[in-house]
């Protein structure tokens, strides 16, 4: 194109013209890349645990010169992800802030119990004639004539029966007594089955911490209840574990927490001195979980700008170090060597880099018999991406629980590292990013390569998780020969209509694995509910221009989904757990922890077997 030009301050248009053209043929050479020319990152404040901001970054260049952006983009992304390092994550994931960690427990007769707080609970009578409760026997026998009246007429003033999960409490005033405080719970008609009584139990440990809280001069409480000495070791610990959970309020990220007043409940004593707890190791034991239950808790909680997968790996790293674990986190680069395409894929819209996390627990001594891989996904936030979460139940303000398969792994590690399993060894492993829109997120319809050479059609970029979890199943197996591998994730909506909030999915392609799944879910107490792999709903998963979709139809759409993970596990005993339902509590807009005290029992499992 000839230009004609015109003198302009001692320099011509076409001279000016002309260093452009050839500063855009070289950066177009130099580099393909594109960028935006408009964008946000978010920036950190390291002095604070909670100091989060957005800076609006513009860059007024042509759009031809394409490498400047590139340039910018990566420099900005560095800046950024050395803002997220500067962060420490025990600031953010405190663990112990307001844990009761000093808390002692112990069992004895109710005559020597010098505390505050006396709780009865109460099996609901079988006379339904009756309007309230009549003291039992092996509790009469007990109490001095003052105690029993006072217990008595409160029995009757409240027309207490002992249904399920009622409850009443008030102070009163016994000459030469302790107890100030006293409260009444319902244990309801108990089931025989271990995990009716264990849920049961947890309810009641509940209500004690309740009461302490509200009654912020009680240092002790006592715990009477009609089950006489026919306690297990997992009933005594799961009310422990739930008494002190009960303390435990996350505040870190109001203002001015140190306002908020502890609890000072600082005993448990049981009050039947039949039930051997001080001596034992199951308060040790109950402390040590709940450790890991919190820091789940507070992984889930805390919002998508705070644990980002940089301050998740920061965690992990953590927690290797803490407890003498083996750890490994690759980055984008690394990943893409691995041929990480799933994963990648889902991870290339958002300007948070992808953090592959892998911690190896070993025991100290003896031999390794058992190999076993936990596995959790890790959507530190999940838009949707194109496939956008939009309108009235999308959840897409609570997509900061899409890490909670991820939370409940590292929270397991914790324990396992607090409880120092022999003869098993276990590794815990997370493909974390964030699933998001930019003009460089994937597509629906894009075709994805996993690191096992198979393909997947992208059908809903909402699917992700399946997508991240695929790569880091076929991670696992290339590790070591696994004696099982365990996923753990916040999969489907599917799981939500089908079993509700109290109940988890799981999926085993082996009935062994399945019943032992069973067997520790059973033993603590979690909920969990076995679902087919129906091999003829692989169908709706095949594609006619690659090797899969990422999703099938409507109907059976948890099914679908774990049948898609399956096809990336070569020979392993597998599992599958969608926790979906489970990992919040919308009553108390509170992460639950959930899958923390399931992984450590099949762990122990393992570690038993000779």
């Amino acid at each position: 194109m000839k230009h004609h030009t015109q003198p302009c301050g001692g320099f011509g248009v076409a001279w000016v013209s002309s260093v452009l053209v050839v500063s855009h043929r070289f950066w177009r050479n130099f580099s393909k890349s594109t960028s935006r020319c408009c964008y946000y990152k978010r920036s950190i404040d390291p002095t604070k645990t909670c100091s989060i901001g957005w800076k609006y970054y513009s860059c007024p260049r042509p759009q031809s010169l394409r490498s400047f952006g590139s340039l910018y983009s990566t420099v900005s992304s560095l800046r950024c992800k050395m803002l997220h390092d500067a962060v420490q994550p025990q600031k953010v994931v405190e663990n112990g802030h307001r844990f009761p960690r000093n808390i002692e427990f112990r069992s004895d007769k109710l005559g020597n119990f010098g505390g505050e707080l006396m709780v009865v609970a109460l099996e609901e009578s079988q006379k339904q004639s009756e309007e309230s409760l009549a003291i039992p026997s092996q509790l009469l026998d007990q109490l001095d004539k003052q105690q029993q009246d006072a217990v008595q007429s409160f029995i009757k003033e409240t027309r207490f029966q002992g249904k399920l999960g009622s409850s009443q409490y008030q102070r009163i005033f016994l000459p030469g007594s302790s107890i100030r405080y006293i409260a009444l719970y319902g244990l309801g008609k108990m089931e025989s089955s271990n995990t009716e009584k264990i849920d049961v139990i947890r309810k009641l440990g509940g209500f004690v911490g309740q009461v302490a809280q509200q009654y912020k001069s009680c240092t002790s409480a006592g715990i009477w209840t009609s089950m006489g000495s026919s306690w297990k070791d997992e009933q005594v610990q799961a009310l422990l574990e739930e008494v002190m959970l009960s303390l435990y309020k996350d505040d870190r990220f109001k203002k001015s927490p140190e306002e908020t007043e502890a609890p000072n409940l600082k005993e448990v004593c049981l009050l039947d001195d039949d039930i051997q707890v001080q001596s034992s190791s199951v308060a040790t034991r109950a402390k040590n979980v709940v450790s890991g239950i919190i820091m789940t808790k507070e992984l889930v909680s805390a919002p998508a700008n705070v644990i980002t997968p940089t301050l998740l790996s920061q965690v992990a790293v953590q927690l290797a170090k803490q407890y003498g674990m083996e750890y490994k986190i690759l980055d984008k680069e690394q990943c893409q060597q691995m041929n990480m395409g799933c994963y990648l894929g889902v991870a290339q819209g958002s300007s948070e880099p992808p953090q592959f996390i892998h911690l190896k627990y070993s025991p100290a001594q003896g031999p390794v018999k058992k190999k076993i891989a936990f596995i959790g996904k890790a959507i530190t936030f999940d838009s949707g991406g194109y496939n956008l979460k939009a309108g009235a139940g999308s959840m897409i303000e609570l997509m900061k629980f899409d890490m909670g398969g991820c939370a409940a792994v590292l929270g397991a590690a914790k324990v396992i590292g607090e409880l120092k399993p022999p003869n098993v060894q276990v590794h815990f492993i997370a493909a974390a990013c964030e699933n998001m829109i930019s003009g460089n997120a994937y597509h629906p319809g894009d075709i994805l390569q996993a690191s096992n050479g198979k393909t997947v059609e992208v059908i809903n970029t909402d699917a992700e998780g399946r997508l991240t979890l695929a790569d880091a199943l076929v991670y696992a197996e290339q590790i070591d020969t696994m004696d099982c591998i365990i996923d753990v994730a916040t999969l489907t909506g599917a799981i939500i209509i089908a079993l509700g909030n109290d109940y988890a999915g799981y999926w085993a392609n082996q009935e062994a694995l399945a019943q032992r799944i069973e067997t520790a879910s059973k033993r603590c107490g979690e909920k969990l509910w076995r679902m087919p792999l129906v091999n003829e709903y692989l169908e709706s998963l095949k594609s006619k221009i690659a090797d899969l979709r990422n999703v099938g139809g409507r109907a059976g759409g948890s099914i679908a989904a774990a049948l898609f993970l399956r096809e990336f596990v070569k020979q392993s005993p597998w599992a599958h757990i969608d926790i979906a339902g489970t990992v919040w509590n919308e009553k108390q807009s509170a992460a639950t922890g959930f899958g923390v005290r399931t992984l450590v029992e099949i762990c122990e499992s393992f570690s038993h077997e000779q």
